[in-house]
């Protein structure tokens, strides 16, 4: 599921629970919808370029990059300033 990021929304990481507000959102910048891929491999198959067998979804799909200005704890790297995350690493709070 794809969220829909807005300059000004409240976000919080999902991981620390830090809150922060969305300066920036690059959208679609990470991930991919499909990929290839090999289905019923057997333990011990050697898996090399060339041996998929199919084509089918991503686990994670397309992303937003969002550019986060941190109010608690400086962000997940305790940097200053706006940071860039994944939006999978985000949760949009609702007032």
């Amino acid at each position: 599921m794809k969220d829909n990021f807005e300059v000004g929304q409240l976000v919080r990481f999902r991981i620390s629970g830090d809150l922060g507000r969305v300066i920036k959102v690059y959208p679609d910048y990470f991930g991919a919808r499909q990929a290839f891929k090999v289905y019923n491999a057997e333990p011990g198959q050697v898996i090399r370029p060339g041996s998929e067998n199919g084509i089918g979804p991503t686990k994670d799909g397309i992303r937003d990059r969002v550019i986060v200005q941190w109010y608690t704890s400086y962000g997940p790297s305790s940097s200053v300033g706006p940071e860039s995350m994944d939006g999978k690493d985000l949760e949009i709070l609702q007032c």
